[in-house]
């Protein structure tokens, strides 16, 4: 396997060698970057399309393509995560676009993945690719509201019955840095590191800039394994729910009520602690009564949208 990403122009081919770097220190693979030379003999209008020939330009079999504006934080294997026949890869989180475009095209809503982390191989997802690109050329500016090629990656994918297995928002740590809750769980590949501030990520690689991290959270990955999948009962103050856990550490369905997004189990001096949390906060917390039930510890005021 190796590790690929893009990175055209000034500001972009500095990012993408930033980010390599970091990649390549912190999982040990070999990082290929396709830049201006690649995307001018390419003929393609726009560089994010080179993604699409991935495996008309390298030689490997098996990739994990990265967006140049993620950051890798933390050592992980990605080879551990390859699947021979699914696309792996962290669902996006649910914002309009994503809404309307599984309304548009029929996507499970909770199938639809961000395309800024995806693990693939030659043999199962060339011609999906290539089908993409197909796409992409017969149909210029589809969908009109998003102007990359997530959205038809995601419907082709779903057109042609690919498989898709979702990680955990720590691989692509998408919208990073909008509450401060992003800066206290540890993750593996924060997506931009300060909302709304295009340099955020180079002034970090050159020492200019240091988030707030405060990594106090520890995942227990063995209760959190244990719950994955899981359709539980929580019982809180005078009402009891259902909710779905997802193996990716998202919710439903059943889903949570309000903003409630994600789930995972962390650690606590009074024991483990099955969390809920929207996209930027933690927004209540259960602990596991005698007779198995989840029961409500804490349930935080949020004041969103």
């Amino acid at each position: 396997m190796i590790a690929l990403t893009i990175g055209t122009g000034e500001y972009y081919t500095k990012l993408a060698h930033h980010a390599a770097q970091a990649v390549e220190k912190m999982t040990g693979l070999e990082t290929v970057i396709l830049g201006d030379e690649q995307f001018k003999s390419s003929g393609l209008r726009y560089s994010h399309h080179l993604k699409l020939r991935i495996f008309d330009i390298v030689e490997h079999d098996e990739v994990m393509f990265f967006d140049s504006d993620l950051v890798c934080l933390k050592p992980w294997s990605p080879p551990r995560f390859a699947k021979r026949d699914a696309i792996v890869a962290v669902a996006e989180r649910l914002h309009h676009m994503v809404v309307r475009a599984c309304k548009e095209w029929d996507i499970p809503i909770q199938e639809y993945f961000n395309a800024g982390l995806m693990i693939f191989n030659r043999q199962a997802h060339h011609e999906w690719l290539r089908e993409t690109e197909r796409f992409v050329t017969a149909n210029p500016g589809v969908p009109s509201y998003d102007p990359y090629d997530q959205t038809p990656l995601n419907i082709t994918r779903h057109r042609m019955g690919l498989k898709l297995e979702l990680l955990d928002r720590r691989y692509n740590w998408v919208g990073f840095g909008t509450g401060t809750f992003d800066y206290e769980v540890p993750l593996y590949m924060a997506h931009g590191l300060k909302p709304h501030y295009k340099f955020a990520n180079i002034d970090f690689f050159e020492g200019r800039y240091k988030p707030p991290f405060r990594w106090h959270i520890q995942i227990n990955e063995e209760e959190t394994s244990r719950l994955k999948n899981q359709t539980l009962c929580l019982k809180g103050a005078h009402q009891e729910k259902a909710l779905h856990l997802n193996c990716d550490g998202t919710i439903g369905p059943p889903y949570y009520p309000g903003a409630g997004r994600h789930w995972f189990v962390h650690d606590t001096p009074d024991g483990p602690r099955l969390a809920i949390t929207s996209d930027t906060e933690l927004l209540r917390e259960f602990i596991r009564a005698d007779n198995g039930v989840w029961e409500s510890f804490q349930e935080l005021c949020f004041d969103g949208d």
